[in-house]
């Protein structure tokens, strides 16, 4: 499949790839701040509200990360106005250079054989598709992990600094991307994969002072740093019991296999083991891109399970990233007979991922697929029925996040326009959907067995659903 490709180039696929995220852009110009980005949001706004003269967020909001994306986006619509578009401009900008980094990443560590078309693969991962539709800072994060890569072997000691930087100032995770970097120079020079090149061991220290600073800069304000005090986010980063480390293990592996992956490691672990027996068959490229992706594995691993921090598919997007470039690299080495078979049902189960709908009581990570796009017009949908009902919204009861629109679509709203808080007991009515993990399992279940349906709308397992309690009957 990969071979009838032959005559495209990188540059050709980056052009493809920019094309589609231009397009995706435009057709998605309105999309509002989703889930976690919502977060992200108010803390880019509190930052333009303040004319940029602070970055430090107030511990009343602030989660512990690094303020480099929120800078960003306050910057952006300082500049260029505030509104949804703009921040998917600052957005598109940064998937462009993440795509960037993936072509050099593949460029330089496809063997020989491969052709540039092999890219367009990595490029339809499912999170990764979704990641670039979502106003978070994991893509941002994502760009300097594949910018420090690809600056570590082709040995750009000022890039590298940067690229460190970037990671440390982006987000939290990137102290552990940061360790994990340091771990993979550390081998790449013991089995003389890259070449040693001095200079770049002072980026980690350039890194690591400039984070530092900002550290105590943050003490100095906030009386702590890293490690919030504020009590919403300060419980995710707690330390957790044995019972817990095992299911974190469990979510942290099927994080893996979710939307479609399942493929890929379904065909790297036997084909990888093969490698690793047949030490004739060594190849540098191989070997850099495999300790890589085993090595962010761990160090992720014990950067997450222990600890109380819900575990999300989008925290290990590059490592699906070099799981994709590690597979098609031993594809293509032994020659697999089958394997235009092998990558057309790669390409099958990546776009199947986007319609992976779990039942509504299993939590499922809404921003790793294109599913949740499937939302928004059902709310719209429910909310014109609701209108045209005549409902009083203050009577309805939901954990949907609408009464945030202030920060998630950049739209001022008033107190008469606030739902309830979810409350079975006081609620005359409740809406419910599968896109919000925050109702227990009992409760949904009661609402749905148990109350009155008014109207549901539903789109390819994606739903929501208003009841009426049955032994209310205000209007």
């Amino acid at each position: 499949m990969l071979r009838n490709l032959k005559k495209i180039s990188y540059l050709q696929v980056f052009f493809i790839v920019c094309c589609a995220l231009v397009v995706s852009t435009i057709i998605f110009r309105d999309l509002p701040f989703f889930w976690d980005a919502i977060s992200k949001s108010a803390r880019a706004n509190w930052i333009y509200d303040n004319d940029l003269k602070q970055f430090i967020i107030p511990t009343e909001f602030n989660s512990g990360h690094p303020p480099l994306w929120i800078a960003m986006l306050a910057i952006f619509w300082t500049v260029f106005g505030k509104s949804i578009l703009t921040a998917r401009i600052l957005l598109l900008i940064i998937n462009i250079g993440v795509f960037w980094q993936i072509s050099r990443l593949c460029k330089n560590n496809f063997i020989n054989g491969i052709s540039a078309g092999a890219m367009l693969l990595v490029c339809l991962e499912p999170t990764l598709v979704a990641q670039t539709t979502s106003l978070n800072n994991d893509m941002l994060l994502l760009f300097f992990t594949l910018f420090s890569l690809n600056s570590l072997i082709n040995q750009k000691p000022f890039l590298f600094t940067l690229a460190l930087m970037g990671l440390l100032f982006t987000n939290l995770r990137g102290i552990y991307l940061f360790t994990a970097i340091l771990i993979i120079h550390a081998i790449y020079l013991r089995y003389r994969l890259i070449s040693n090149n001095k200079a770049t061991f002072s980026a980690y220290v350039i890194a690591a002072v400039s984070f530092g600073f900002f550290c105590v800069l943050q003490f100095r304000e906030l009386g702590w740093f890293l490690i919030t005090e504020n009590t919403n986010y300060n419980q995710h980063r707690q330390t957790t019991g044995i019972k817990n480390v095992v299911i974190n293990s469990i979510v942290y592996a099927k994080s893996y296999l979710e939307y479609g992956r399942f493929i890929i490691f379904l065909a790297l672990m036997p084909l990888l083991y093969k490698y690793i027996k047949e030490k004739s068959l060594k190849n540098l490229l191989i070997d850099r891109m495999g300790i890589a992706l085993f090595v962010i594995s761990i160090v992720l691993f014990f950067g997450m399970v222990p600890f109380s921090n819900p575990i999300g598919n989008r925290y290990f997007m590059v490592c699906y990233i070099l799981a994709i470039i590690v597979l098609i690299n031993l594809i293509f080495l032994f020659q697999i007979k089958y394997k235009n078979v092998m990558l057309s049902a790669v390409v099958i189960c990546f776009l199947s991922g986007h319609f992976w709908i779990y039942p509504a009581t299993i939590s499922q990570p809404w921003d790793s697929t294109l599913a949740y796009l499937r939302y928004f017009p059902l709310e719209v949908k429910m909310e014109n029925y609701i209108k045209n009902s005549e409902l009083e919204i203050s009577h309805i009861g939901t954990r949907i996040r609408l009464n945030e629109r202030d920060f998630s679509a950049l739209q001022p709203l008033s107190e008469t326009d606030k739902y309830a808080h979810f409350n079975i007991q006081t609620n005359a009515y409740i809406l419910l959907s599968n896109i919000e993990n925050y109702t227990k399992d009992d409760e949904l279940l009661k609402v749905q067995n148990e109350w009155e349906l008014l109207e549901t709308f539903s789109d390819c397992g994606v739903f929501i659903s208003l009841y009426k309690n049955p032994k209310l009957q205000t209007k």
